[in-house]
């Protein structure tokens, strides 16, 4: 049985190397190895130079690709890539379909979280994100959480984090998202049960 490696696939260096350090750090424990190239080709090259089974990240605007579905064509010609996510800075509306009949598996905006592209990568390989929900929060929507727990209004939060109460608002809206609650309570109870207040 081969293993299963990641190959990053972007020309935009400093966005290629934060993303192969933090997947390099997240797939470690699981054995996992990420590899990263600057264009199709180099990218094709690493495929063919190890034994193993591919998920490709691939960035659809790559300098050496005929049109924008081009990558995907080329790395689903080979056996050893089992799925492909495109990854792009376009709007998801405009290519999601589209990509998925080139034959992605998924598409990922590069806004997106590096925890969502984490969490969708290991789907694709089969496995499971090893962290709970909560521990995928900032460090801001943290602390808020710990203020909330503390029976903090908005108006407090605000004036001691220096920020604006909308600003706040707007936190404890992705704070809830996130861990999936409807309102305070519950997010203070699913905090206290993960440990993080």
């Amino acid at each position: 049985m081969h293993s299963m490696s990641l190959l990053i696939v972007d020309d935009h260096p400093v966005y290629r190397d934060a993303l192969h350090q933090f997947l390099t750090r997240k797939f470690f424990a699981s054995g996992n190895q990420v590899f990263s190239a600057n264009s199709i080709k180099e990218g094709l090259k690493i495929v063919h130079s190890k034994k193993s089974k591919w998920i490709i990240l691939l960035d659809l605007l790559i300098p050496d690709s005929e049109s924008q579905f081009f990558g995907i064509t080329e790395f689903k010609k080979l056996e050893e890539v089992v799925a492909i996510a495109a990854i792009s800075g376009l709007e998801k509306e405009a290519l999601e379909k589209e990509c998925l009949e080139a034959g992605c598996s998924i598409f990922i905006p590069k806004s997106s979280e590096t925890s969502y592209i984490y969490q969708s990568l290991c789907e694709l390989m089969g496995l499971c994100p090893k962290e709970p929900e909560v521990t995928r929060l900032t460090d801001r929507q943290k602390q808020i959480l710990s203020h909330i727990s503390n029976g903090d209004s908005n108006k407090m939060i605000a004036y001691s984090l220096n920020i604006s109460e909308q600003t706040v608002k707007v936190h404890l809206g992705e704070i809830f998202k996130k861990i999936k609650v409807f309102n305070r309570t519950q997010a203070v109870i699913k905090a206290k049960e993960n440990g993080l207040v």
